[in-house]
């Protein structure tokens, strides 16, 4: 009887070791994945683009230097980091794109949207990379924007 409830405790700790195992797995995965501003998400080209559509759709309320003018809200330094810390870029995305421009939300491409975000991340001394931000979501929610670099 001793060893039949030996052999079952053993067995009941083999399935938990097992289940730690996984659930670490995943969680590493995940984690590896993780990524954030810091790691170079936008190209220099791209930013550029997007400080061309930036001046053209944006600068009118946010000023040509990033500051608002009181009523829209400034896009650099202080405010932006309040607003944007520990979200995701494709939260930050979302918001621009169904916010703006004023009176005409999403009326940009989405290629449009994704140069202006990494316009906002380069003025905001974010460094450039070798690939280009994309332009769907999903692959945005997986880059954090996080204020001091790891």
């Amino acid at each position: 009887m001793k060893a039949r409830r030996l052999g079952r405790w053993n067995g009941t700790v083999a399935v938990a070791a097992l289940a730690l195992l996984v659930a670490g797995a995943a969680w590493s995965g995940t984690a590896a994945q993780e990524r954030t501003v810091w790691d170079g998400v936008y190209t220099e080209e791209q930013a550029t683009r997007g400080m061309a559509t930036y001046e053209q759709e944006c600068s009118q309320c946010h000023l040509e230097d990033l500051l608002g003018d009181g009523i829209a809200p400034a896009l650099i330094g202080a405010p932006f980091h309040f607003r944007w810390s520990d979200l995701s870029v494709g939260d930050m995305l979302v918001a621009i794109r169904t916010t703006m421009p004023q009176g005409a939300p999403a009326s940009l491409s989405p290629r449009a949207y994704a140069d202006i975000v990494a316009y906002m991340l380069k003025v905001n001394d974010f460094p450039a990379g070798d690939t280009e931000l994309p332009t769907g979501v999903d692959d945005l929610e997986g880059i954090i924007i996080v204020e001091d670099a790891p």
